[in-house]
């Protein structure tokens, strides 16, 4: 996949400078749910208890992660239907984000195609995003180069991929010195253990499992790809799923074995999915079709299916499968 199929809209620094904050999606979401103009209401800023920037930011993040949705014809912003699925008050099956499943579904929904960060896109599927150190600097310049290679996005200023690129470090790193709580407040996701700092002008991207990528939770954003790339048939190699750019495999730092892995574990937690040898090679297959199975896959994730409103819209392609 190329970086204007993932990221078809040429979108830099929409986060105000803000990384997404611990209860931003879940208070942006309420919000929108009462009334789908809030975010350009006079009264925003009281509404929501933030400053005008952070306003924009919530919107921002809330569509970044696909748990909002733009309707651009009537200037609003309404609930997606993962949101419904996730946030819907006492409906929705982890409403307040405390499970780590969930952490890792929305970090794979921020990734995944329509990407409302071509940056982001850009720096997780760089080849050298794979090495075990890079210099900072290396790294900053190499998704500038990126960025500007393509003709599309009408070459951002690069000011403006530094934003995104250092909201990237902020959102995955912890700062060196604070208390882990205080720091999953100020942002969940670095929690998830993607990325860290080594010295002042090192990065490093950890591979393989790590703690709260359950393997429910692979199989999900693996359904997910399949459905949006629109694979045709009923499997996916697995080859595909942990190498391709765009893929889950790139965004959750995971190669082909230990992608097979987790796979192999989903497949006997939840009866829509398994892995198979086809000559040779490993193939996850899903019954249903990859939107029935990644419903079915979210549901055992959860224990129990949406209800009321969130069961009305669970998920997107739901309804045709």
């Amino acid at each position: 996949m190329r970086p204007d199929e993932a990221a078809p809209e040429p979108s830099f620094a929409r986060h105000e400078t803000f990384h997404p904050r611990y209860g931003w999606l879940k208070k942006g979401y309420d919000t929108i749910v009462d009334d789908p103009h809030a975010f350009t209401r006079d009264d925003a800023t009281v509404r929501l208890g933030v400053g005008k920037n952070m306003v924009r930011a919530i919107r921002f993040w809330g569509l970044a992660a696909k748990v909002y949705e733009d309707d651009k014809r009537a200037r609003a912003v309404r609930p997606a239907p993962m949101g419904r699925a996730l946030l819907d008050g006492d409906a929705g099956m982890d409403p307040y984000l405390e499970r780590p499943d969930t952490l890792w579904v929305l970090h794979w929904l921020v990734f995944a195609p329509p990407c409302l960060l071509p940056a982001w896109w850009v720096l997780v599927n760089d080849a050298l995003a794979g090495s075990v150190v890079v210099a900072t600097d290396d790294m900053r310049r190499r998704v500038r180069e990126a960025v500007a290679s393509v003709k599309r996005w009408r070459s951002p200023s690069p000011r403006s991929v530094d934003k995104d690129f250092d909201a990237f470090v902020h959102t995955y790193s912890s700062k060196r010195g604070r208390d882990m709580v205080e720091d999953y407040l100020d942002c969940p996701f670095r929690s998830l253990h993607i990325l860290r700092q080594g010295t002042r002008d090192e990065m490093r991207f950890v591979p393989g499992p790590k703690p709260g990528l359950s393997p429910l939770a692979a199989a999900f954003a693996c359904l997910d790809f399949a459905d949006r790339a629109g694979l045709a048939g009923r499997t996916a190699t697995v080859h595909r799923l942990a190498m391709e750019a765009g893929g889950p495999g790139r965004a959750l730092r995971l190669d082909e074995a230990d992608m097979a892995d987790l796979l192999a574990e989903a497949a006997g937690r939840c009866d829509a999915i398994a892995v198979r040898s086809v000559n040779g090679a490993q193939s996850l297959s899903f019954s249903g079709g990859a939107a029935a199975a990644r419903d079915e896959v979210l549901h055992a994730m959860y224990g129990r299916r949406p209800r009321a409103r969130a069961a009305e819209a669970a998920l997107p392609g739901a309804e045709a499968a």
